[in-house]
């Protein structure tokens, strides 16, 4: 029976047959059905594998992947769906050093008990139950003073234990240990307290049902950097554990001693190099702020149903001004406005001449590495007559639906109430068919915007937008990047950067990005499926087919669902031209397929398909042209040899990257992996990929995130 995949953004399930057979232009490695419908997980007595991108044990690797792991809690928030940018690195921290303490030792029942307060403690903080975390951790406190108070004799009597004594060494020092581990902890969670303060500070600052008592509302900054000044005791107190029990000699200690000795050393100096290099990011955290000068924001508002390299068009944009942890200024612009403001010639990039002769601000997004593209838009801003920006976010237009749940419905002036299911039909017809004048098509925009900010600035929704927040940056629909280093190295560790990623040596990669040049909004409409089949022979050559399918699903019904929603409203007439750029037009883009540096093409079914090498991103890619009218479904194949190589000694790993499109909902990906008969896959990562008899390997998931896929192959 297929498998269902369930995780695509829009909530569709999507079922994918794992016994497909696989479909191949060349006839290459074809699985038949028998052997497929045989299928049986691969065993082994392997017991001990290391890391695929870490040193060799034994004549085995383990098998996982580049699994990202963003930050547990992202304690800032948005306004206009911006600020998803102000995420506090520190709570991250927080959330690794309570996951991380375990310092379980048995060196007598209170201690013991000692240690199970410390665990509690780091539980309730995980969920913000500050008051219950630091009871326990008093508790903790108390327990590891009065164990030293029984073990007086440790520290007293040297005749009994001196200092060659490694049994009395060790006691003292994981006793003397764990009491500042304790008092760390409590310093910690007080840090936290602060910090949990600044999204309700915020939220009430920027609500203008509070603007009464916004004088009186206290400095973001300040109150950071009290959570800071706590934090940085914290550190001191775990440098101090890490020290006493790093002392410790435990060669010569009993087996179960030694093994708890170790354990804490390993801990201990886990949460100390996560403390020590999250304080590194403290002066850039409060520079994003605007704690001693103002930071100045430029906003980009993607569409992503006309869909970019970076997530969508820029029809939009914002100016922000952050100074003192505040929203001082905050302006939102018709894209069409500066870029017509400019006369100047620039010449775009050749692959932008199908849409434009005259590069332009609202087409800086042409590269899918975000750095690049930010890079140009505040180029172009500046040259074009705008202001100097510190940070430029890039926003697309699904989350405003995300917050719009949130919300509920929004009333927007006489027009009526936008709805998080409807929002995007009104005003895409309002401002496509310049229905409140063809002067300023966008004017509804400035009626829409402050009553967005008014429901979605309640004290009440701060958990639920941080939620959202951190769902958008995990798919790609929110991405930063700052001019400044310090700034930009923090974005970069938070996984906000969008930056395009750099593969390792002898390491596959995959990448689809799409550019729109037809005018339509018709992405909301397309269906996207990738696979992605590699071969591998006895000599460890590598040979890929890609195949992308595109159907465009718009369908009367949908037309007849829009007249039912726009009559309510009033609007009886809906032109042509109209229902087409809304989406039923075709859907044109060029597609760029990018594979590792230095890959040639063997065949392919696309006409004018070339072959470049984007400077960027280090990556060849393939380029060529696709248009989908609706009802339709196009498919297009390419036969290439990445270069790479695998080196059976007497086993080799193949490992592929597979980077989602940002602003895409999430394109449904298949890749199968064929060996030559002699060789052996013996286990593939993830957990949920599939291994067959003839050593065949399945992995089918939708691309709502970056996935990762590796496989061991012995000879």
């Amino acid at each position: 029976m297929g498998k269902k995949i369930t995780d695509v953004k829009t909530g569709e399930i999507s079922k994918i047959d794992l016994k497909r057979k696989s479909k191949s232009k060349t006839g290459d490695l074809i699985l038949d059905n028998k052997k497929r419908a045989s299928f049986k997980k691969d065993s082994h007595s392997i017991h001990e594998f290391t890391d695929l991108q870490g040193a060799k044990k034994g004549n085995y690797t383990y098998i996982k992947g580049k699994k990202f792991t963003p930050p547990k809690f992202l304690d800032s928030l948005i306004k206009m769906g911006s600020l998803g940018l102000l995420i506090l690195v520190l709570i991250n921290g927080a959330n690794v050093y309570f996951k991380s303490k375990s310092l379980e030792r048995e060196l007598s029942k209170t201690a013991y008990e000692g240690v199970g307060y410390l665990i509690d403690a780091g539980k309730s903080a995980t969920k913000i139950q500050f008051d219950q975390a630091l009871t326990a951790f008093e508790k903790a406190s108390t327990n590891f003073e009065s164990v030293q108070d029984q073990l007086w004799f440790i520290s007293q009597d040297k005749s009994i234990y001196n200092a060659d004594n490694t049994i009395g060494q060790a006691a003292n020092g994981l006793l003397e240990g764990g009491k500042h581990f304790s008092v760390a902890g409590k310093y910690f969670l007080e840090a936290l307290d602060e910090f949990n303060k600044i999204p309700l500070y915020f939220f009430s600052k920027n609500n203008s049902e509070n603007s009464d008592n916004t004088k009186s509302t206290p400095s973001i900054t300040d109150t950071l950097k009290n959570g800071l000044q706590k934090t940085q005791l914290a550190i001191d107190e775990i440098d101090q554990a890490s020290e006493l029990i790093n002392k410790i000699k435990e060669k010569d200690l009993p087996d179960d001693l030694k093994s708890r000795v170790i354990f804490a050393k390993q801990k201990v100096s886990e949460v100390s190099n996560i403390l020590n290099s999250t304080a590194k990011y403290f002066p850039a955290i409060l520079d994003l702020l605007g704690d001693r000068y103002p930071h100045r924001y430029l906003i980009l508002l993607q569409n992503n149903n006309e869909i970019r390299p970076t997530g969508g068009f820029i029809g939009s944009y914002g100016i922000m001004d952050i100074n003192d942890g505040y929203i001082e200024n905050l302006e939102i612009h018709d894209v069409y406005d500066i870029d017509g403001s400019y006369g100047g010639i620039i010449e775009p990039p050749e692959e932008l001449k199908t849409f434009t002769s005259n590069w332009r601000f609202r087409d800086s997004n042409y590269s899918p590495d975000f750095p690049t593209s930010a890079k140009k838009a505040r180029w172009f801003l500046e040259k074009q007559g705008g202001p100097s920006v510190d940070t430029v976010i890039a926003i697309n237009q699904g989350l405003l639906r995300d917050l719009m749940e949130i919300t509920g419905p929004v009333q927007v002036g006489n027009f009526g109430k936008l709805t998080s299911s409807n929002y995007n039909l009104l005003l895409s017809y309002v401002i496509e068919g310049k229905i409140w004048g063809p002067e300023n098509p966008k004017h509804i925009l400035k009626v829409f915007i402050p009553a967005f900010k008014e429901a979605i600035m309640k004290e009440s929704n701060v958990g639920r937008v941080t939620s959202k927040l951190y769902k958008a940056v995990q798919q790609k629909h929110i991405m930063v990047y700052s001019s400044h280093d310090d700034i930009e190295d923090l974005i970069t560790s938070m996984g906000l950067s969008g930056e395009v990623k750099k593969t390792a040596e002898n390491e596959d990669y995959l990448s689809v990005i799409n550019i729109a040049y037809g005018g339509t909004k018709s992405e909301q409409f397309m269906k996207e499926e990738i696979y992605h089949d590699t071969y591998i022979d006895k000599v460890g050559n590598v040979t890929n087919e890609v195949r992308i399918s595109r159907q465009h699903q718009w369908s009367p019904q949908i037309y007849r669902q829009w007249k039912q929603i726009l009559k309510t409203y009033g609007f009886e007439e809906m032109p042509d031209q109209l229902i087409d750029t809304l989406g039923r037009g075709p859907n044109k883009v060029g597609v760029r397929v990018y594979v590792p540096e230095g890959s040639t093409l063997i065949e392919s079914n696309v006409k004018d398909i070339k072959i470049k090498f984007d400077k960027d991103t280090k990556k060849t890619y393939f380029y060529f042209k696709s248009e989908t009218s609706a009802g339709e479904k196009k498919e297009a194949w390419i036969k290439y040899r990445p270069n790479i190589s695998l080196k059976f000694n007497p086993t080799s790993a193949y490992r592929l990257t597979i980077e989602k499109q940002p602003g895409t909902a999430g394109s449904i990906f298949t890749k199968t992996l064929h060996v030559e008969d002699g060789l052996k896959t013996l286990m593939t990562y993830p957990s949920d990929s599939q291994t067959y008899e003839d050593s065949s390997a399945l992995y089918a998931k939708d691309l709502v995130y970056d996935r990762y896929f590796s496989a061991l192959i012995r000879k």
